[in-house]
């Protein structure tokens, strides 16, 4: 059977005192500040948790943070809107929350990271994670699109790309497979839609970890020049 990380506070399972209200009680605005800063469990369900890391580089860059804001309009694609997906009318599959990704390593030195940001299993037990959907955020779609005169000056060219990468581990650490999904693709196409990314692929994990990579011209002396964000929404794991 398939149980679903929904984020939507009727299908919270745990014992917390706020059950009612538990995953809406984490938002708060449209800036995630960095997304890092409280951990959250969907515990009684499919056991998936986020806990800040102890060991970043920058404590509280870095994380998973709660969302209900979306939006089309690009103008508002800046890092203070940085919790909004993009062109959706709520979370996947007529819901209302999601959550938003934040943080990447780019082996540049220079970047917010020193380590990949991910989610695990609370009790350690290893599970297929059979699916999630995910989208882009408006920050990333603007960026995309417009550029910023800076990292990104005039968007993606019509070769750039923009994917996730996610790494699945087991309880020793080891790792277990990987699996992509293209947000950007070459022709300047982007993802404005909840859309399926197949996970099984990574087999019995304990922990998940996400990257975001771009085609060489998204890089420059400073790394990464697009900003690592991306929303996701329904996790479904096997039990």
């Amino acid at each position: 059977t398939l149980r679903v990380l929904t984020f939507e506070d009727g299908d919270y399972r745990g014992s917390a005192a706020n059950a009612g209200t538990y995953w809406s009680d984490f938002i708060t605005g449209e800036y995630g500040q960095g997304n890092g800063h409280y951990a959250w469990c969907d515990e009684g369900n499919t056991e998936l948790s986020f806990t800040p890391s102890p060991t970043a580089a920058f404590p509280g860059y870095g994380g998973h943070a709660l969302s209900n804001f979306v939006g089309s309009d690009l103008s508002q694609g800046d890092y203070t809107h940085d919790l909004q997906a993009y062109n959706v009318e709520g979370g996947a599959n007529v819901s209302h929350n999601f959550c938003v990704h934040f943080g990447y390593v780019d082996g540049s030195g220079l970047g917010m990271m020193n380590e990949l940001v991910g989610f695990e299993f609370a009790d350690g037990v290893a599970r297929t994670i059979d699916h999630m959907y995910v989208t882009n955020t408006t920050y990333v779609f603007n960026l995309l699109t417009n550029g910023d005169g800076w990292q990104v000056p005039n968007g993606a060219s019509e070769s750039s790309w923009y994917k996730i990468v996610a790494y699945g581990y087991d309880a020793a650490g080891n790792a277990t497979g990987e699996a992509e999904f293209k947000l950007w693709s070459e022709g300047r196409v982007g993802v404005q839609q909840w859309t399926r990314w197949d996970l099984a692929s990574l087999g019995d994990v304990v922990r998940v970890e996400f990257n975001l990579v771009g085609s060489d011209d998204l890089y420059t002396e400073y790394g990464l020049g697009v900003a690592g964000y991306f929303a996701y929404d329904d996790v479904a794991v096997r039990f």
